[in-house]
């Protein structure tokens, strides 16, 4: 069974706004729960088809499905290149998932097939305070078994942004998901958004934006987000890794923005944590 992969925060304050939107809303579900469900939503929406080769630092996350004989890894999230060893992603994309479970595949255009290099995940190390029932905190990174052939082509490390991004600047995000026919589309996809305050994302949201979280997308106009199965995957300010596509209500709706884990505050984590493996990866040799 395929997983969609984009997470809903709170279900309950969900279930209300749903009760008060018009019927046919659409809303983002945790994404262990969002199979099957009629209504979501989940693809890049307003997006087009994007190259590997200018998005580089893509994985997509595929998890083991045993009743998949042709296709045993389906997709699961995204996720981006931090070294050919480490990749980061979203905390809810693998939060109850065995590492044995899960492979990596990067340099592929294609979210299915061989196309790519595919390497088994040795360890998921989640954010210790990820919290399921608000998203706080949704980051993690996986520890793959053997290093990714980096080639400055298709496969290439992202860099991290050191600065905040603001209100107004571009963001570009990427993944595999439905199109918009929903039909799982074959091939990545981008979209460009612009960031949103936290004030006002916000006060969209009912106070539950908080300082770990980053907001994008066309206020009150629409049309262009992520959605489930781009989970995990990256929304990059000035070419620079500037957030993990994390949760949101509905898709593409004008009244909310897209919300993801933002990056310069987890840059300490990240910093820690990461150079933790990158020890114990020197001892393994």
């Amino acid at each position: 069974m395929v997983k969609s992969a984009f997470h809903i925060v709170n279900l309950l304050w969900v279930m209300s706004l749903l009760t008060a939107c018009h019927a046919g809303t659409n809303a983002r579900y945790n994404f262990k729960a969002a199979h099957n469900v009629q209504g979501i939503n989940p693809r890049i929406v307003g997006g087009q088809v994007a190259d590997i080769a200018k998005y580089p630092h893509q994985i997509s996350l595929r998890e083991r499905d045993l009743n998949v004989r042709d296709e045993p890894y389906q997709h699961l999230c995204g996720g981006s290149i931090y070294s050919a060893r480490i990749i980061i992603t979203a905390s809810h994309c693998v939060n109850g998932t065995e590492e044995s479970q899960l492979v990596v595949v990067a340099g592929a255009n294609q979210r299915a097939g061989a196309d790519g290099v595919i390497t088994p995940v040795q360890e998921i190390i989640m954010h210790e305070e990820y919290d399921d029932s608000d998203g706080k905190n949704d980051i993690a990174l996986l520890v793959l078994t053997t290093a990714l052939p980096i080639n400055n082509f298709t496969i290439k490390p992202v860099q991290l942004t050191s600065a905040q991004p603001q209100e107004g600047e571009m963001a570009t995000v990427t993944g595999w998901g439905l199109n918009g026919q929903h039909e799982l589309a074959d091939l990545l996809h981008v979209v460009t958004v612009p960031i949103v305050s936290n004030t006002i994302c916000s006060e969209r949201y009912g106070g539950s934006i908080t300082d770990d979280m980053l907001c994008a997308g066309l206020l009150d106009v629409g049309g262009k987000d992520a959605c489930q199965m781009d989970s995990g995957g990256p929304l990059l300010v000035h070419g620079k890794l500037a957030g993990v596509v994390s949760w949101g209500y509905g898709c593409a709706e004008p009244k909310f923005p897209g919300v993801y884990a933002n990056v310069r505050y987890f840059l300490p984590w990240l910093s820690e944590r990461i150079t933790k493996v990158e020890a114990k990866l020197k001892e393994e040799h």
